[in-house]
Order: C-alpha cells, then structure tokens, then sequence
C-alpha cells in the first residue's frame, strides 16, 4: 500500500521505523476508529484493513470494489454519495468525506476519503486512502432528527411532521383534483386522570392511545401527536363524509374502552374534528383552524362526539372574540351587577339567605344571559377579576340586611384552584364587616375533580375562617359520595332537573331527592331544593324532609333594593302555580292553522311537548279542532283551550319530541336568525340557542 511520506520531523524526533510504522497502523485499525483500503487500476481491492474484511465476512459478503462497501438503499442523501463515489472512482478523482453506509452491517456509517495513485511516470496505479467510522456521530444525528420530527413519548409524527403531511396531502389533492380531510382529537376527562394518579400513568395512558389510534387507522392515514392530550390525523386520500364517519365512530368506541394500567382501571373518551379540503387556496393552517372549530362544535354537543366543519363556525367563533373583548372592558365601566333569589326555610317559611348572581347589561345589545358569557369568562380568565368584584359586593350588600340572613355566592373551578380564594374571603368579610358564617361559597362537583392537597387546604382554610361550603348542582357531574365523606361540606344543594317532574307520577326523581336528602341528613348537611316553582313541587319538598328551598315559587332574582326590602318581612309567601307543568320553550315559528272551514297563517310561540301558544286571526273557540302545520312531516291535531286577543293556548292530541319539532327549521332559515350580537331577546330564539347555545362557546 503506498503513503504519503510524513512531514519532516523535529530535530529531537526520530523516524519511525517500517516495523514501528506497521504496529501502529495495525493497532490503529483494530481500535475500530478507522481502516485503510487500496484500489487497482481497474477498481478492485487489493487491500482492505482486516477488521473490515472480517466483518464483511460474517455478513456473508466478499466486496471485490470500494462500491460492494456500501449500500445502495441509503435514503436519498446517502445515495447521492453512493453516485458520487463511483463517479470519482471512475472519473480518478480525488475526494474526500464522503458519508456513506455500509452494506450488511447494523446502522454503520463511514467517512471515506481517497486520492488517486501513480508511479514514477505518472501513470495512474489505482486509489488509495482511509475511512472514519462516523457510526455514532450519524446515530446522535438521527436521534436529533427523530426528536425534531416526531413525539418523543409515543413516537408519533409530532406538530411540524403533521403540518408538513397536510400541506403536502392538500398539494397532491389539488394535482388530482380529488380532496383530503384531517382529524383533530382530544381526550376527554385526560386531566383528571392525570391529576389523580399522577404524570407516568398520564404517560402511559397517551402511549396507550396511540396504539389504539394507530390500530385503528391501519394505514389510512398518518396519525401525529400535536401535545398535550392531542392528536391530528391526515388523510390524504379519504374525503368522504361517511368513511370518515365510520372511522370517527371506531375511534370514540376504541378510545372510551377501559385502560389498565399500574394496577388502575381508567376510562377516558375523546372528541373529535373534522375538515375536508375544498377546491380552494385553504392552507394547512386554514385545515387545522376549521377542524379545531369543529372539535369546539363536538365539546359542545356533549362530548364523546364529532363534527365536521361548517361555515357558521367561524361565526360563533368570531362572536365569542367580541363577546370576551366587550366583557373586559365591561368590568371597567361598570355594566355588570348583581341580583339577589331568596332561600326560604321549608318548615318555618322564614327568609333565610339570599343567592347572589351576577348579571350582565352591555350598553347596545342589552342584557346578555350569565349561560353565554360566564363560560366564555372562565376559559379566558376574566372570571378572575369578575369573581372577585361578585364577592366582595355581595358581602357589601348582606352587611346591610339582618344578622340572619346569610349570602351566597357562586364560586368557578378557576376561581377555585386559586390558592389566593381563602385570604380573598378574609379580605371580603372583614372589608364589609359581616360574620363569616353568613358568607356560603358555592361550589360545584367540577372544582373537585382535581382533589389535590391544594384543593383540601383551601377548603380547611376556608372553613377555620367560618365559611360555609356548599356542593352546588348535585348529582349532575362526576358524583362521588367520596366527596361527602371526606370533605366538610355545610349544604348540598339538590339539581333543580331532579326537582322538574318529580311530582309526574311516575318519575323516579322522588326516590333521587329522598335518597340525597337522608345521605345529607346522616353526614349532618343541610339541603336545599333548587327551581321549586309550583305548589305541588313545594308540597313534595317538604314532605320529603329538604331544609331549604329556592325557586320562582318565593321569588325570582331580584336587585339590591328589593332584596334589602325584602328582608324587613321575617315569612316568605310562596306564589306559583298549583301543579308541575310540561318544560315550555320561548319560540317564534311561522305556519299554518286549519280548521274545518279556514286554512290561515298561525304564529307559535311557547311550545311544549302537550301544547303551544298560538297567535291568530281566526276566531277560534275553545274547545275547537284544529290542526297545525309547522314543517313536520304530518300536521300537528291540536284542540283549543283558551283564547285570549287574538292568541290561544292548543293542547296536542298527542304528545310531541320537542327537539325533533325544533330541528324541522330548514337551513336557509338560519340565516334571518344571525345576530350582530346575543341579547336575552334573541337567545330565546330558537336559531340563535341552537347556533350559538353557551355550550357551543365552552373551549374545548
């Protein structure tokens, strides 16, 4: 093998010897950290550092060129150096570093470089020259590149690998004229279990699901994790709404199966979005934006569901930015306040308390209903400072009523897990200069489903201060009586939907109340019944033994004056209807009233499932037949009850579906329904509670 001759050495060095020289090239080639190789005039080895050679051997191959090295199925960069080395070689030109893999050994890089050779006259003899092994620079090199491109916990495509997959499916579609669609996922409930048992069974859970995800697909498309508890998927060539209803159907059933693992059963389920390309310039972006959107829609229905994109998405979305920047500055100029509903003894019929809500009156759009903007306030963090400002002037306003009455005050989940919530009721109580066993903070099941220490310490602090604590709407969330048994509540108050109907014959909700009200009574808890509005439901309610009660039978809310007024009167008298009456929803529909001689326009209003109000200009009489013709399928056989200036109450002949009498709107309808913004007028309407229902804004 011929090499080049070394510098000159120092005067104090001596020159190694060809013995010398051997040993250490051998030692340098059994280190493993580089080898030698020779070529001849027409390409074949004539040598070949022997470690190299062996392990060639043990892979079955006997290179008889430099090019039997190294493997021609590198990826695109690798091959264009495999061309490049057989281009030089057979050009005779010199190169050097040269990245290329070796053929039939696991993931080995080298770094060739060679030189042509020639004798005494010029004559080209073949290559010379060495190679570096860069098998662990080229590992860490694919390693960063993993972590750039995909998730390091599941080995999913990560954010920017699934923006790249989407924009190049929506390239291709437009080349083919064909369509490409992408999913956005999220988990339900995934925080909660990862607040309860901790971050590695969090971890494992999220692994777990993308199995399943993966599973599922089977190659249909790419599935990426985008972090957090979300995930995308892309499919570059299914557009069509019903496979991809099938395969969103398929993920919510996989995904809501039970998961064991570290010893725990845990159940999660997940919401899905969907966007399809159109024959349109939307980007990647654009995509993911509608998808998110529909997941919003998906949330809002309940979770556990899916939704693809629609137009008035971008609407509601667009209405809950304005919503959110109005109410910011609304807090500033002093458009919210608060109105007061009496809580009544059930025994005694004494006045009580007071709960205090807050109301919104925007300055051009009117009064905006608390069930839009409070989610809206509790996603954005303003119920931050909103709930600060309802606390401290409700405990302004009960320093001016009796010592007796106590106020209570709704308190979020945000607002909640803010360690600053007990020193805020120390602050407030003292300010106003009440007991702090007349304030009564109101919380729901939701603020306990992270029931940390954190959350414990607060309630402990809470009540060393003399605070109340009630457990508001329950029964409606994720129930657990180990919430009762561990956590020092004063009151439960019962779900007015369990109060609604419990006097049908019938209904199951009496065996609820009861249940609940000896469950508080044996814990030593007080109980309140919320939405009592008729006699009959008053009359239940005592006989079932609840403490208190609140509802429109001893007064809606109230503002401030009428509340201090109505603590001067020590009994409540209770004023409502005598029996329980059918659910009504506040509507305006158009159609048409036939009688047995007149065929009119009608205008419904206040539907039920046994009757409606109507507004007409026949002269009907009680007790006449008619029908109605309101977009369903059949007209609607009715008979008059009362009539009353050109209005009259029809109770069906048979019992109606509420909802499938409201989605009979024809979508062209919708339209005329869209308003600038929601007023308390307009969220009556039926367009306005189905487009825009405050759970249609609630992130997901």
């Amino acid at each position: 093998m011929v090499l080049r001759s070394p510098r000159p050495l120092m005067a104090t060095q001596a020159a190694l010897t060809d013995g010398q020289a051997s040993r250490l090239l051998e030692k340098y080639e059994e280190s493993g950290a580089g080898w030698f190789w020779e070529t001849g005039i027409d390409g074949s080895l004539n040598y070949l550092s022997s470690k190299v050679s062996r392990a060639m051997a043990g892979s079955g191959i006997s290179p008889k060129s430099l090019t039997d090295l190294v493997d021609n199925e590198a990826s695109l960069a690798e091959e264009a150096s495999e061309r490049s080395l057989s281009f030089y070689l057979t050009s005779r030109l010199p190169f050097e570093g040269l990245v290329l893999k070796s053929k039939g050994q696991h993931d080995v890089w080298w770094s060739i470089t060679g030189e042509p050779s020639h004798d005494e006259v010029g004559r080209f003899r073949g290559f010379v020259g060495f190679a570096l092994d860069l098998t662990d620079q080229k590992n860490s090199e694919i390693k960063l590149l993993q972590l750039a491109r995909f998730d390091s916990l599941t080995n999913l495509a990560n954010r920017d690998t699934m923006r790249q997959a989407l924009e190049n499916s929506i390239m291709s579609s437009v080349h083919r004229k064909h369509r490409c669609s992408t999913m956005i996922l999220d988990l339900d409930r995934f925080k909660f279990v990862n607040d309860t048992f901790g971050h590695l069974v969090g971890d494992q859970l999220l692994k777990s699901v993308s199995e399943r995800l993966v599973k599922i697909i089977a190659g249909r498309g790419q599935v990426g994790r985008l972090g957090g508890d979300e995930f995308q998927i892309v499919f570059a060539d299914i557009c069509e709404q019903d496979r991809l209803s099938s395969i969103a159907i398929d993920i919510i059933h996989s995904l809501s199966q039970p998961y064991l693992i570290q010893s725990h059963l845990v159940t999660i389920g997940t919401s899905i979005g969907i966007a399809i390309s159109d024959y349109d310039q939307r980007s990647a972006i654009d995509m993911v934006r509608d998808a998110d959107l529909a997941l919003y829609s998906a949330k809002a229905a309940g979770r556990g569901a899916y939704r693809f994109f629609a137009t008035e998405m971008h609407e509601q979305a667009l209405l809950r930015q304005q919503i959110e920047e109005d109410m910011r500055r609304a807090i500033e100029r002093g458009e919210f306040h608060l109105v007061y509903q009496p809580v009544v003894h059930t025994v005694t019929g004494h006045l009580v308390g007071f709960e205090a809500l807050v109301r919104w009156t925007h300055p051009t759009q009117g009064i905006i209903s608390p069930g839009i903007f409070i989610p809206i306030a509790e996603e954005s963090g303003i119920i931050t400072e909103l709930g600060e400002w309802v606390l401290r002037n409700a405990c302004l306003e009960a320093s001016k009523w009796p010592e007796n009455i106590s106020v209570a005050v709704n308190i979020s989940p945000v607002q909640f897990s803010s360690q600053s919530l007990p020193s805020l009721a120390a602050s407030a109580i003292a300010y106003a200069g009440i007991s702090a066993n007349r304030l009564e903070l109101e919380i729901t099941e939701g603020a306990l489903l992270n029931d940390t220490a954190k959350t414990r310490s607060a309630i402990t602090s809470l009540k060393m201060l003399g605070v109340k604590i009630s457990l508001d709407d329950f029964g409606t969330g994720f129930s657990s009586l180990g919430y009762l048994k561990s956590i020092p509540f004063d009151k439960i108050k019962i779900d007015q939907s369990f109060v609604k109907g419990a006097t049908v014959p019938g209904n199951n909700n009496v065996h609820i109340i009861k249940a609940i009200v000896g469950l508080a009574g044996d814990l030593g808890m007080v109980t309140t019944a919320e939405g009592v509005e008729t006699e009959d439901q008053l009359a239940l309610i005592r006989e079932l033994g609840c403490t208190l009660i609140q509802g429109y039978i001893y007064g809606r809310p109230m503002d401030a004056a009428a509340a201090l007024e109505r603590t001067k009167s020590e009994t409540a008298i209770a004023d409502g209807y005598m029996v329980d009456r059918a659910e009504r929803r506040r509507i305006i529909r158009a159609g048409r009233i036939i009688t047995d001689s007149a065929n009119e326009a009608v205008r419904m209003r206040n539907l039920s499932r046994t009757g409606a109000m109507v507004e007409t200009d026949l002269k009907l009489q009680v007790d006449d037949h008619v029908w109605l013709e309101i977009g369903m399928p059949a007209p609607l056989e009715a008979v008059v009850r009362w009539t009353e200036n050109g209005r009259a109450g029809v109770k069906f002949m048979q019992a109606i579906n509420l909802d499938e009498v409201l989605q009979t709107k024809s979508k062209s309808e919708f339209s005329t329904f869209v308003p600038q913004y929601l007023s308390q007028q307009s969220v009556a309407q039926y367009a306005d509670k189905e487009r825009l229902t405050p759970k249609a804004l609630l992130r997901r």
